[in-house]
C-alpha cells in the first residue's frame, strides 16, 4: 500500500481499516523506518488528524496507540452530507417513511444497471466478489477482498459514503444487501458487521453452495 499511496494517506488508511496502531503496528504495513513512521505522526497529530493514547503493558514499557480524530475522520470520502438529511426528514414528514423506503428502492435499481455491466452471470462467484470489491472502491468504500475457509468468501468496507443517513434510516443497508445478493446471484449473503451499528466495517460472508464448490 506504500508503494501506490503516499506514506501520509497510507497511514491515515491503516487507522482507518484498523482503528488503532502503534508505531510498530504501523510499520509493519510502511516500508520505512519507525523513526520516519514518528515523524509522520508527529504531523498529522499538529494537524489533528490523529490523537494518540498510552496504553500499560504487563511488562514493559506502555505503547502508544494512535487512532483518528473527528476531523481525520472527514477526510474520507462522504458523498452525503447534513442537506441531505435535512431533504430525507422533509419527505419524510410530508410522505411518510414509505416513501423513503421509494427512493432507496430506486436508487438500488439504478445501481443494480450499473453492476451488472461490470459483474457477469456467468463469471465464478469469486470472481464476482473480487470485482465487486473493486466497483465499491471506485465508489470510495475502502472495500478489501479476504480470503476465507474453503467455502466462503467475504470482504469488508471500511468507509460509508452515506454513513450519516444509514445511521437514521435501516433501508439503505436493507438495499445494499438487496443489490449484493443480487449482482452476485445468490442468496447466501450474510451481512456480519455494520458500520452504522458502531463497528468499524461492513463485512459481508458469501457461502458457496454445494455445486459451486464442486465446479470450482
Amino acid at each position: 500500500m506504500a508503494k501506490q499511496l503516499s506514506t501520509r494517506q497510507a497511514i491515515l488508511e491503516l487507522l482507518k481499516k484498523q482503528g488503532s496502531l502503534s508505531v510498530s503496528g504501523l510499520k509493519q504495513d510502511l516500508d520505512i523506518t519507525e523513526m520516519a513512521v514518528r515523524k509522520h505522526l508527529v504531523k498529522l497529530e499538529g494537524e489533528n488528524l490523529i490523537t494518540s493514547r498510552t496504553v500499560r503493558q504487563p511488562m514493559g514499557r506502555p505503547v502508544i496507540y494512535y487512532s483518528l480524530t473527528k476531523t481525520g475522520e472527514n477526510i474520507f470520502p462522504t458523498n452525503y452530507d447534513a442537506i441531505a438529511m435535512e431533504f430525507l426528514f422533509d419527505i419524510e414528514e410530508s410522505m411518510g417513511t414509505d416513501a423513503i423506503d421509494k427512493l432507496f428502492e430506486n436508487r438500488e435499481k439504478r445501481m443494480r444497471k450499473k453492476y451488472v455491466r461490470r459483474i457477469y452471470s456467468d463469471d465464478s462467484l469469486e470472481d464476482k466478489v473480487k470485482e465487486l470489491v473493486s466497483v465499491q472502491n471506485e465508489s470510495g468504500y475502502m472495500s478489501e477482498y479476504h480470503e476465507e475457509s474453503e467455502g466462503e468468501l467475504s470482504f469488508s468496507q471500511y468507509n460509508c459514503p452515506i454513513a450519516s443517513i444509514a445511521n437514521k434510516y435501516s433501508k439503505p443497508c436493507d438495499c445494499e444487501l438487496s443489490l449484493f445478493k443480487s449482482v452476485l446471484g445468490t442468496d447466501n449473503v450474510e451481512r456480519v458487521a455494520c458500520i452504522a451499528k458502531g463497528e468499524s466495517s461492513c463485512k459481508y460472508v458469501i457461502k458457496q453452495d454445494q455445486l459451486e464448490k464442486v465446479e470450482s
